[in-house]
């Protein structure tokens, strides 16, 4: 796995071995930058379960202004803060290592410019943290969300304030992103 674009391209990436974490591939990643125009200069970014902290690093190399990653698997967390000193990202990267309903109380006074759920594909948790953010304005105007999981999963697509940007299958997954309105 690598940075696609940006500051840190063609960075290569740590993941961890096994199944514990299922990275999103290039392509998908691409695709999903791609509908948000390429490059993100500013944004605040919240990525719930990190894994190998990928799309909260591919954020900040397409310029993004800070990223917040949570995981509650100390060796997703040990990754990521490898993939962080390698890349020498600094101050603009918040690891938390914790159960993400214990952070997201703690973050809630933050507008996020784009969020990411992707979370292993045993959790059937979208559509309650996608109404959590929403129910909690933790979205700034024109902001994102954006989910992957697995395609025979029946997620809801129609939340008031928000349109659909892009909804795509991608190997067994499909992406969604909501765009707020």
């Amino acid at each position: 796995m690598r940075i696609i674009a940006g500051k840190y391209r063609g960075s290569k990436l740590n993941t961890l071995e096994g199944l514990k974490t299922r990275p999103t591939l290039d392509a998908t990643k691409e695709a999903i930058f791609s509908s948000l125009g390429g490059y993100i200069p500013g944004f605040i970014v919240l990525d719930i379960f990190g894994g190998s902290g990928a799309l909260s690093l591919e954020s900040l190399s397409r310029g993004a202004e800070k990223a917040y990653i949570i995981d509650n698997n100390i060796d997703a967390i040990n990754i990521i803060k490898s993939n962080a000193t390698k890349l020498k990202v600094g101050n603009e990267l918040v690891i938390y290592h914790s159960e993400y309903k214990n952070v997201l109380d703690k973050l809630k006074h933050i507008k996020f410019d784009l969020v990411f759920i992707d979370p292993p594909f045993k959790l059937k948790v979208i559509d309650e943290l996608i109404s959590y953010l929403i129910n909690n304005n933790m979205i700034a105007d024109d902001g994102y969300i954006m989910a992957e999981y697995p395609m025979e999963d029946v997620v809801e697509k129609n939340y008031e304030g928000y349109r659909v940007k892009l909804c795509r299958r991608y190997s067994s997954s499909e992406v969604l992103i909501l765009e707020k309105e």
